[in-house]
């Protein structure tokens, strides 16, 4: 198995600016709070286009929410924190520097229900909190590029993969000094169970979602998950946690959103997981009345995947019947009978999911897109509008606005979103174009001084990426 070339890319980025450092005081024995913050700015830039993130809004709606729910229990906290989920089955989650929270979807997967996602995410903000994050890489300046380029494609990849890149790094001696150590892992358990326990969670979730991820340490493949090796000591934890656990006293703890979580799950599942590992699982659900409407959700979302659109439609008006209430299931046959260029019938799906939920972002963005293709772009531009209010992170937004701009001849507007679109896809030249040409149309001050601004965060973007680029020659 081979490290995708984008990936690569982000290893070496990190890699460079871990090793050569920002120009920032990084000779010190630790890091600033300032200077953390810049370095997961550039980080975070790197990571924006070149890690495969998941931008479906049911997902990093949801997952936001639980992490963001966590933070506001927080007595103090240094940075704004963001989640991310990554498109990968490896079992892992990761804390960039300054509050940067990455989750795989392998690991929402095994899950049972939002407290042990709220487990997971309250143990990862802990290690923020603490800095854990700061201090190693303080440290790692000590190792060369290679054994971090190794390092952090193990923490990335996991599986194989991540095995292969850490073994060919020549980083096995020194890699305990970017994987956390007990010490961290022991004071990031006692936070994270506090801050947990705190936004009125079960302790026992955190013990159980451990413990499941200790069972399944030989499922792919006969390597240990990625979380387990990052974050070592698991057996002693789960005892440690389960004890404490044990020794308190009862507390009212809050239900969860059962159904978010489920739809969600049946999303990852259904969009994003192979159907050799997905179908066992809606097999599973198709046993219970309860989850059968869930059970012919994610399969519509497979089966369209797998373009076969005719059992898409079928199934997804199969969990209709059966769960007519639901916009997302609403959403994603609008989305089927769009793809198979039946825009009416499109259309009509949409509006009635925009009638169970007006706000949903999905069912506008979709909806935005089939009005469009309709030749409606004054009402496709009010719904692209309303929705990137709500997400401004939904997938190629920024384009169809810029086509609806474009044919209502605002073109100020156009560009600028076509300048978004592409600075947010890494294509830098694009971006500057279409910003210049909106500086160019434009006589609003205000307007020019956004477009300015872009364009200097475009041209220092350009010079940083040559200079990195002279730097690995």
């Amino acid at each position: 198995m081979t490290v995708r070339k984008p990936l690569k890319l982000l290893i070496f980025f990190v890699a460079l600016l871990i090793v050569v450092g920002p120009p920032t005081r990084l000779a010190q024995a630790d890091l600033s709070i300032e200077e953390e913050k810049k370095i997961g700015r550039q980080f975070m830039k790197a990571a924006l286009s070149q890690l495969r993130l998941i931008q479906d809004p049911e997902v990093v709606g949801y997952v936001n929410r639980v992490g963001q729910d966590i933070v506001k229990h927080l007595e103090f906290h240094h940075f704004p924190y963001h989640f991310y989920v990554v498109d990968s089955g490896a079992l892992n989650a990761f804390a960039a520097p300054a509050g940067y929270v990455f989750m795989n979807r392998g690991l929402i997967e095994i899950m049972d229900d939002e407290g042990e996602l709220a487990a997971i995410l309250a143990h990862e903000i802990a290690h923020v909190q603490s800095r854990h994050i700061a201090q190693r890489m303080a440290r790692a300046r000590t190792l060369n590029l290679a054994a971090l380029g190794g390092m952090l494609a193990g923490i990335f990849l996991g599986g194989e993969a991540g095995a292969a890149a850490i073994a060919g790094s020549q980083a096995g001696a020194t890699s305990a000094m970017l994987n956390y150590s007990r010490q961290d892992e022991e004071e990031a358990d006692r936070k994270g169970l506090r801050y947990l326990e705190a936004a009125n969670y079960s302790g026992e979730d955190f013990v159980q979602i451990m413990r499941k991820m200790g069972q399944d340490s030989w499922k792919a493949g006969g390597h240990m998950p990625t979380y387990l090796t990052t974050h070592p000591g698991v057996s002693e934890r789960v005892v440690y946690l389960s004890t404490t656990v044990g020794t308190r006293p009862p507390s009212k703890v809050r239900t969860g959103d059962s159904e978010g979580f489920m739809l969600m799950q049946v999303k990852l599942y259904g969009s994003y997981e192979s159907p050799k590992e997905a179908e066992p699982k809606f097999r599973e659900w198709f046993e219970k009345p309860e989850t059968r409407a869930m059970a012919y959700y994610g399969t519509g979302m497979m089966r369209r995947r797998q373009r076969l659109m005719d059992e898409a439609v079928t199934a997804f008006k199969n969990a209709i019947a059966l769960r007519p209430d639901l916009a997302p299931i609403l959403v994603e046959l609008g989305e089927t009978y769009f793809e198979m260029g039946e825009l009416d019938k499109a259309q009509q799906v949409l509006i009635s999911a925009l009638t169970l939920e007006p706000d949903q972002p999905a069912a506008l963005y979709a909806l935005g897109r089939c009005q469009l293709e309709q030749g409606q772009a004054a009402e496709a531009s009010k719904q692209l509008e309303k929705a990137i209010r709500i997400n401004n992170r939904l997938p190629k937004i920024n384009y169809y606005l810029g086509l609806a701009y474009g044919k209502n001849n605002q073109l100020v507007d156009a560009h600028y979103h076509f300048g978004i679109y592409y600075k947010r896809k890494g294509s830098l030249r694009n971006a500057q174009f279409h910003f210049q040409e909106a500086l160019r149309l434009t006589d609003d001050p205000k307007e020019k001084e956004i477009l300015n601004r872009e364009l200097a965060q475009i041209k220092g973007a350009m010079r940083a990426a040559k200079q990195s680029s002279s730097r690995a020659r």
